[in-house]
């Protein structure tokens, strides 16, 4: 697994599991969060609000009083079922906490964190579905407020920086192609294909997610629910595509696969269609020779010819990715890189995060999905 997918696995992996009881702080002696007893089918399942003891922290950690998490939903689906990255919460005594990424402001900091102080608002990366979490100082973003839209990038927006720009290394006058382009991290992808100068083609699943990618200035929309995806590939890039960002899998990658240029790479983010959730998942996966679970969880590159298909498709090499977090946080700062956050349905609270997750994963959301906590 590259070292920087590892480093956030590590963090949402350390910050799952509960903390012992600890001295009370500023913050009070408790606070409510989402936690798991055990692993189960769904997130829904395994789900409850209980009262957590705040723990001491440890010189180098930071308290957040969380405001807007993000919700991902196959992050979550598999950590509540224990599988892949999160095997070892089946072997949890203590439970699990859960959640993976958010924005909030410091509610206190370690004896050695320097740079931080209280009030600041950050981005983290760790137990979110809480009212309070805990982060190393050295993870976290300093941004100027604590938004939705600063949730929106942490997780979604460095990723698809990360892929598009340092594992792809998009270049002008190519043809990008991203599937599920009105998604979280989808819609982040189109405008990096477009700042390199590249014609992107993106799909997507209804009219209004059309007028946002048109809004993102995607070049191309292709709605797969009313139109044949391979005829318009066909039509737009009858020479191949050169790069393809590709979370959706089943139906969807075998199509991309058979419009990729003979030296084309393939930027895999996940395989949405074929998780738990979906009843159709075996046809989907029946639906092109890649074993694609192992091709994310393991970061596979595979080599088809000269095309190459990047599994996970996060650099290996941490250094490369340094300069990422620092150029997303300033393309949004000066307004060319936008942050969609869904507008069809409000959560907020911690009852509301299933939901979150259920919404995220049928796929009707434009834009990242996140619940409201609590207040800055």
């Amino acid at each position: 697994m590259p070292t920087l997918l590892l480093t956030l696995f590590i963090s949402c992996i350390r910050a799952s599991v509960l903390p012992k009881s600890a001295q009370p702080t500023a913050a009070g002696s408790t606070y409510r969060a989402l936690v798991a007893g055990s692993v189960g089918e769904q997130f829904r399942d395994v789900a409850k609000i209980a009262e957590v003891a705040l723990k001491e922290l440890a010189e180098d950690e930071v308290l957040v009083k969380v405001v807007y998490a993000g919700v991902n939903g196959g992050c979550e689906t598999f950590r509540a079922r224990g599988e892949f990255a999160f095997a070892s919460n089946r072997e949890s005594d203590s439970g699990f906490a859960l959640g993976a990424e958010g924005v909030g402001v410091v509610a206190a900091i370690g004896s050695a964190v320097e740079g931080f102080a209280e009030g600041d608002a950050v981005c983290f990366v760790g137990s979110g579905f809480a009212e309070y979490t805990t982060a190393k100082a050295r993870t976290l973003w300093r941004v100027p407020e604590p938004t939705a839209e600063m949730a929106a990038l942490r997780i979604s927006g460095l990723t698809a920086c990360a892929m598009m720009e340092v594992t792809g290394q998009v270049k002008a006058g190519e043809t990008v192609l991203v599937t599920a382009a009105a998604g979280g991290a989808g819609h982040f992808a189109v405008q990096f294909a477009k700042l390199a100068g590249c014609t992107v083609v993106g799909t997507c699943s209804s009219e209004e997610k059309a007028r946002a990618l048109c809004a993102l200035g995607c070049d191309h929309i292709i709605n797969y629910k009313t139109r044949d995806v391979g005829e318009a590939l066909a039509r737009l890039a009858p020479g191949g595509i050169d790069v393809v960002f590709e979370g959706v899998g089943g139906r969807m990658l075998q199509t991309a696969l058979a419009h990729l240029k003979e030296d084309g790479r393939l930027l895999q983010v996940g395989y949405i269609s074929e998780y738990p959730h979906n009843p159709d998942r075996a046809a989907e996966t029946a639906a092109h020779d890649l074993e694609t679970s192992s091709l994310f969880w393991k970061a596979e590159t595979i080599q088809r010819g000269k095309q190459t298909i990047y599994g996970n498709a996060w650099p290996k090499d941490f250094a490369a990715v340094a300069g990422c977090k620092q150029r997303v946080l300033d393309l949004h700062a000066s307004g060319q890189l936008a942050a969609l956050v869904d507008e069809k349905r409000t959560f907020a609270g911690l009852e509301s995060v299933a939901d979150a997750i259920e919404y995220m994963l049928s796929g009707e959301a434009v834009g990242k999905v996140v619940v409201r906590i609590g207040d800055p």
